[in-house]
């Protein structure tokens, strides 16, 4: 089968998916606008004895992490289906490689937190006024670390799927067993030379969550260099997990569907 049409196929798998997305985009964002006011006023106005600057870290963290909350929503729909209709197999038995069918899904998760990042930017400017210097932005940082991260999300949800036993049951274990802690150990609160001042081994061992190298990657991306993490550590860090993760999830799932 030549290369050229299984191209074709993955791309039309991919413009479907963000078709559907594109439908339920408004809603998405007045969900996602509510979270990120309450995010920022909290932490940014509110929140006695922080720095001034706190509401725009984890300003950037909320945008940053958005596509690592939709984790949930995806892996329980892909475990609905899976148990369920399993509409999946059409899919499968398209005249593409299975992996590609996987990595179609992934790109195209992907492919809709990444739009959203963009969008979430303006709308966090306008609610923290003149306490998010947007002239810090590095756009030549800031695409490739959204696009790394949210691909890093998307293989992330296939894992979680692959990983998870029971059913749609098991959507219960998938916030305290994956998620939690990722989370609060991922940089979403403090940065990581918090974590480093606290304890070298605590810091070093943080380095291997992928979650961290979100943060502070962005961050290096929107609020300048000094006092996170060098770019050129965390972006290649997260294509590495997005490998390992991907590899690993492609591999469990085929076994999973019966693909191999």
């Amino acid at each position: 089968m030549k290369t050229t049409n299984q191209f074709y196929i993955l791309t039309q798998l991919i413009a479907k998916d963000l078709t559907i997305f594109y439908r339920g985009l408004k809603d998405k964002l007045i969900d996602l606008v509510i979270m990120l006011t309450l995010n920022v006023l909290i932490f940014g106005y509110f929140m006695p004895g922080v720095a001034d600057n706190f509401g725009t870290f984890i300003l950037v963290g909320a945008i940053a992490s958005f596509g690592f909350f939709e984790v949930v929503g995806k892996v329980g729909m892909l475990i609905a289906d899976i148990d369920g209709d399993r509409t999946i197999n059409y899919k499968l038995i398209l005249p593409i490689n299975t992996n590609w069918v996987f990595c179609a899904q992934a790109l195209s998760w992907a492919l809709e937190s990444a739009l959203v990042n963009i969008i979430l930017f303006p709308i966090g400017k306008l609610l923290l006024y003149s306490r998010f210097d947007m002239s810090k932005i590095s756009v030549l940082k800031l695409i490739p670390i959204i696009f790394a991260a949210n691909l890093f999300f998307g293989f992330f949800a296939l894992w979680t799927t692959s990983m998870l036993k029971g059913g749609v049951n098991s959507l219960s274990h998938l916030w305290i067993r994956f998620i939690s802690p990722i989370y609060f150990f991922g940089c979403y609160f403090y940065p990581w030379k918090a974590a480093f001042a606290l304890s070298p081994i605590i810091g070093y061992l943080t380095l291997l969550n992928p979650f961290a190298h979100v943060m502070e990657g962005s961050r290096n991306a929107v609020l300048g260099a000094e006092g996170f993490l060098p770019f050129y550590l965390t972006l290649p860090a997260l294509l590495i997990f997005v490998l390992l993760f991907g590899a690993h999830a492609i591999k469990r799932l085929k076994v999973k569907l019966d693909c191999i």
